[in-house]
């Protein structure tokens, strides 16, 4: 799904020397020996019962030798289809946004149904996939620490807060069960006033800080929990242009525990294993995908938040 630049690395070591010459490191292919590889569509779909909009991304991946990077087509013309077994509603797309959407009033999404995602294209594609929506888990607790800490911002030194936000809930016994945690910081900056430069403007801005997926394997029935910490900064972040002022006041933390599909699981898994993934000697990771006939991913979760204000 991922198509770069193809090197061709070969390491020469000649007794006691190893690099004898920077460019005999480095030869690229010619791209007339390589195989003609087809595109392929690659659609992103994640349902809940919380959804305000039904949303589905539909792209297609492409061959280009000499870049670098994930180079995709939106596709804008497409059929897209979602159905529970009985009642199938059309997904419209929307070019501002760059998606395809519905309202979940024509379509409602329940916990135990099992829905299908049907993509068609004029020139004869078509992939699908399908998932089945999870029970809601309640949060049993949330413990959120703060620690001020010295962080240096160009060439000052500044005292900040890092957080520590931690779930926790129980897991329900003798069955499978897919997790993921996040916790959303809302945080008011101090903007000059581009007119004014006296004057400041205050926007909140928000933050998702990813806790990580887990599954119940080896713990089964236990008390489960899921942490990180998150230190807010300014470094480099800018509206339109005007960088933040220093002053910022964290208001709220939203945190939301989700019970997935394994669908939706292992895709989200994948990603965050292969952006972790910085050893250029190490396997590469491969993106889970279950859309039949393509890449990408049709999953379902259930959600549950809780919200607190800053102290």
């Amino acid at each position: 799904m991922m198509m770069k630049k193809i090197f061709l690395y070969s390491l020469f070591i000649i007794g006691q020397f190893f690099l004898l010459s920077c460019e005999s490191l480095v030869k690229e292919i010619d791209p007339s020996i390589l195989p003609e590889t087809d595109s392929k569509l690659v659609v992103a779909c994640f349902i809940s019962p919380q959804d305000t909009i039904l949303a589905a991304k539909v792209t297609e991946t492409k061959v280009l030798i000499g870049t670098t990077g994930d180079v995709r087509d939106d596709i804008t013309n497409a059929s897209v289809s979602l159905s529970d077994g009985s009642k199938t509603i059309q997904l419209i797309y929307n070019a501002k946004l760059g998606y395809y959407r519905a309202l979940p009033t024509a379509l409602p999404i329940s916990v135990g149904k099992t829905y299908t995602i049907t993509v068609s294209t004029p020139d004869g594609r078509k992939v699908n996939a399908s998932t089945t929506v999870p029970n809601n888990i309640p949060i049993k607790e949330v413990k959120i620490d703060s620690t001020a800490v010295n962080d240096f911002q160009r060439g000052n030194t500044v005292t900040n807060t890092e957080y520590d936000v931690k779930v926790i809930w129980q897991d329900k016994a003798g069955e499978n069960n897919y997790y993921r945690a996040i916790s959303e910081f809302i945080i008011t900056y101090g903007i000059p006033d581009p007119k004014n430069g006296k004057n400041i403007i205050y926007t909140p801005i928000s933050t998702i800080v990813d806790l990580r997926t887990i599954d119940d394997k080896d713990t089964d029935g236990q008390l489960l929990s899921l942490n990180r910490n998150y230190l807010p900064t300014n470094i480099g972040a800018n509206i339109q242009g005007q960088q933040l002022d220093l002053s910022k006041r964290l208001d709220k933390i939203r945190v939301g525990l989700f019970q997935t599909d394994i669908h939706y699981y292992n895709y989200h898994t994948s990603l965050r294993r292969q952006r972790e993934n910085n050893n250029p000697f190490a396997e590469p990771v491969l993106l889970y995908t279950n859309i039949n006939g393509g890449f990408g991913c049709f999953g379902a979760y259930n959600a549950t938040w809780q919200e607190f204000n800053a102290k």
